[in-house]
């Protein structure tokens, strides 16, 4: 265990991440992006960062990288306002600062004979798919299908639809 220990020394980074983007999408969703550039390097789909939500909240959110652009390093995520701390966190403006510690956990490992992966993503599950979508499709070998289902509020249903009520 030790070993296992310090081989991950030195990978999750303390950031102070400005808000880059604050966008808010129906069902109470949002898209907030920030500058975090030793994340964006570092960050491999699958993982998550611990966002600060507010100054008066020490108890950081887990949040699923949805997408990062290491060039220019942003980080992005995907959240819906819930709870308290997401509820703080949907009030953060464009430039102000978080605190980020991230990326966090094992990202997923993809078989090396899978050329055409399928990608099932829901709810909390659509951040890191996106992430991976994105990730596996820069690779010219591979072609991943994707699939990604949300509840809205505005979504009607069609004719014909699989739901029932």
């Amino acid at each position: 265990m030790a070993e296992t220990s310090q081989a991950n020394r030195g990978t999750i980074f303390a950031e102070d991440a400005e808000v880059l983007a604050h966008t808010e999408w129906p069902g109470d969703q949002f898209v907030l992006r920030v500058r975090a550039p030793q994340t964006a390097a570092a960050a491999r789909p699958g993982q998550f960062a611990h966002l600060a939500c507010d100054p008066l909240l020490p108890m950081r959110r887990p949040l699923s990288i949805q997408r990062v652009a290491a060039g220019a390093g942003w980080v992005e995520f995907l959240y819906k306002r819930l709870g308290h701390g997401t509820r703080l966190l949907a009030r953060r403006q464009v430039g102000e600062i978080l605190s980020l510690l991230g990326p966090i956990g094992r990202p997923f490992e993809v078989a090396a004979d899978v050329h055409y992966p399928v990608l099932l993503g829901g709810g909390v599950g659509i951040p890191p798919m996106i992430f991976l979508a994105e990730w596996l499709k820069a690779r010219a070998d591979l072609a991943p299908a994707t699939f990604l289902g949300s509840e809205s509020a505005r979504l009607r249903r069609s004719p014909g639809s699989l739901s029932r009520s």
